[in-house]
């Protein structure tokens, strides 16, 4: 699985994952962040989804990272904000509208290090298969600041049931992933409501909610 694969996906309209409304779980937990305006937010494989949008409303600095162009430009017209300033750096292409910047290009070389307060890591983690999860992790490791939290929200299913992605990531491989160097915390484990497309087929489906601090 490459950056072809998910360009494809979004230019063939596979966006099964990408929901018009603000996701139920970054709303019930966000609280446990205990966020100030004007903190830094990052928002990992992004897409064009509405959270952002959400998260700059409660006064947060936003950052996403994501691969495909149009799915950016469509996120601000979207939601109708000013025209972006593009600008260009070593490893992105930027759009910046006020406090939302959205950077297109490669997430794993994202350079900022110990920067970031809050992640929200919406299913982007299980976006990515076995192989190439380590090395997710080990960025979103560098780029949060000591005491940052992280909302992660995942999925949990027999891999015999469907193949991802999205992937099942258990609570076993996420704790060797992280507990290194957060603290980590599984909010919720529950089938989620009315979920449709390709999930809906795997009858062991669970949705996860974790809360994790960065320790060191």
């Amino acid at each position: 699985m490459d950056a072809d694969f998910w360009k494809t996906v979004w230019e063939e309209g596979k966006t099964g994952f990408h929901q018009g409304t603000y996701h139920e779980k970054l709303l019930q937990y966000f609280p446990h962040l205990n966020a100030s305006r004007g903190q830094n937010i990052f928002v990992p494989l992004c897409g064009k989804t509405k959270d952002m949008y959400w998260l700059h409303e409660q006064g947060l600095i936003v950052r996403g990272i994501e691969l495909h162009g149009p799915a950016i430009q469509a996120f601000f017209e979207e939601n109708k904000l000013p025209l972006p300033k593009i600008s260009m750096d070593e490893n992105y292409l930027n759009y910046n509208a006020g406090n939302i910047t959205i950077s297109c290009g490669d997430f794993f070389k994202v350079a900022e290090e110990n920067f970031f307060d809050f992640v929200y890591d919406r299913a982007s983690l299980v976006a990515l298969p076995e192989i190439m999860r380590k090395e997710y992790a080990k960025v979103i490791t560098k780029v949060t600041k000591k005491g940052g939290k992280c909302l992660l929200i995942g999925y949990e299913y027999n891999s015999t049931e469907l193949e991802g992605p999205p992937f099942s990531v258990t609570e076993k491989e996420i704790r060797s992933l992280y507990e290194k160097n957060f603290s980590v915390k599984l909010l919720e484990r529950e089938r989620p409501k009315g979920e449709a497309g390709r999930l809906s087929a795997a009858h062991s489906l669970n949705q996860t909610v974790y809360l994790m601090e960065k320790l060191s």
